[in-house]
């Protein structure tokens, strides 16, 4: 029998809630979502209201007996993308200390739900950034959110070089970031350097990607 963190991931990968939604229907903090997504946690207190948010059983989320509930949850494509779908924008081609160069041939849609309208998606190739985030995974990224410290977020530098980091600080016109692979040291960025900082809301598996010429 599966544990908990495990039916949990099955249940949020096929409901299309971001963590900010999630923690929001559950009303958590987002963190605590983002433990039991990472598989930190194997508990959770308001199992109640995650079940409830994420459309499952009650008993298969706690104990695994029983049946799930998922199997009426389908993705509908009717002529055209759900409302909500991520527009996957292309490719991360990651290189060396978590930067990595944009390839935008990529052309698709994540089933993943987002109400923020500018969300988009990128695909990982590479493992520089393994076991987080393994290559051929999407990460979906928020613009509309404002990202904290300890949050995954999407950079670009004003010289065009683009990364996947940590948010450690944002303070005295500086940005302090750490690496996703711990392999690579922390970086001390100063404001006048950083175009944009922009919350990482999920890492989302192949499976869920529509390819364009699909739909």
């Amino acid at each position: 029998m599966n544990t908990f963190n495990e039916r949990f991931k099955i249940a949020f990968d096929k409901s299309g809630l971001s963590q900010h939604d999630l923690a929001k229907a559950v009303n958590v903090s987002q963190p605590a979502i983002r433990k039991l997504v990472a598989g930190e946690s194997k508990s959770f207190r308001k199992i109640s209201e995650l079940a409830q948010a994420l459309k499952v059983n009650l008993e298969w989320l706690s104990s695994g007996n029983g049946n799930s509930g998922l199997d009426d949850q389908q993705f509908q494509l009717i002529g055209t993308v759900k409302n909500g779908a991520v527009k996957v924008k292309g490719e991360a081609v990651m290189g060396a200390n978590g930067a990595f160069e944009m390839d935008e041939s990529l052309n698709g849609y994540l089933k993943f739900y987002s109400d923020d309208p500018s969300a988009f998606g990128l695909r990982v190739k590479g493992d520089s950034m393994f076991p987080r985030i393994n290559s051929g995974e999407f990460v979906v990224i928020e613009p509309k959110i404002i990202p904290k410290s300890g949050d995954e977020v999407f950079v670009r530098l004003k010289d065009g070089r683009n990364m996947i980091k940590k948010l450690e600080y944002h303070r005295d016109s500086e940005y302090r970031f750490t690496s996703i692979n711990q392999d690579h040291p922390p970086i001390t960025i100063s404001d006048e350097l950083v175009d944009k900082v922009m919350y990482v809301a999920a890492i989302v598996k192949s499976s869920r990607f529509i390819d364009v010429h699909d739909i």
